[in-house]
C-alpha cells in the first residue's frame, strides 16, 4: 500500500507504450511537414494572396485569402517559419505566396522567404531524441524495479 509521500515507479508496459505512442507521434508530424515542405518546392503554385487575419503575441501568425486558377477561393495560414524576413504583413496587403495545388488548404509559403526545414528538423530531433530517450529510461525503470524486489 502507497502512502501519501512515497514515490511510485510507472509499470513498464505503461512507460513504453507512452514512450512508442509519443515516438511515432511526432514521427508522423515530421514526415508531414517535410512532405508539405517538398511539395511545395516541388509543384508549388505561385498567386498573390490578401492577408485576412494577424495573430498578435504568441499566436504569431497569418492567415491569407486567395483564388486558385479553377476560381475557388482559399483561405490558409503562412507555416511557421516560412514567412518573409522583415515586417509582417498588415491586415489587407497583398503577399506572393507558393502553395500546393493538389492540397491548396495546407500551409503556405511566402514567396520571398527563402526554403525553411527547421519545423521538421525539430520535429527529428525530439523524434531521435524520444527514440534514443524512452529505451534508456526503460532500461533504468526495469533496473530499479529489479532493485526494489530484491532490496
Amino acid at each position: 500500500m502507497a502512502f501519501f509521500g512515497e514515490r511510485r515507479r510507472p509499470p513498464v508496459p505503461l512507460f513504453v507504450g507512452t514512450g512508442i505512442v509519443v515516438i511515432v507521434g511526432f514521427a508522423i508530424a515530421t514526415v508531414q511537414v517535410w512532405r508539405n515542405d517538398n511539395a511545395l518546392r516541388d509543384h508549388g503554385e505561385r498567386t498573390t494572396a490578401r492577408v485576412v487575419d494577424v495573430g498578435a503575441g504568441r499566436a504569431n501568425r497569418t492567415e491569407v485569402e486567395f483564388r486558385t486558377p479553377d476560381g475557388r477561393q482559399v483561405r490558409a495560414l503562412i507555416g511557421q517559419g516560412d514567412e518573409a524576413p522583415g515586417p509582417r504583413p498588415a491586415l489587407g496587403d497583398e503577399v506572393p505566396i507558393v502553395y500546393d495545388p493538389q492540397d491548396p488548404e495546407a500551409d503556405v509559403n511566402d514567396a520571398r522567404a527563402g526554403e525553411n526545414h527547421d519545423t521538421a528538423y525539430l520535429l527529428l530531433g525530439v523524434t531521435l531524441f524520444g527514440g534514443i530517450g524512452v529505451p534508456l529510461a526503460t532500461w533504468a525503470l526495469v533496473r530499479a524495479n529489479r532493485r526494489d524486489r530484491v532490496g
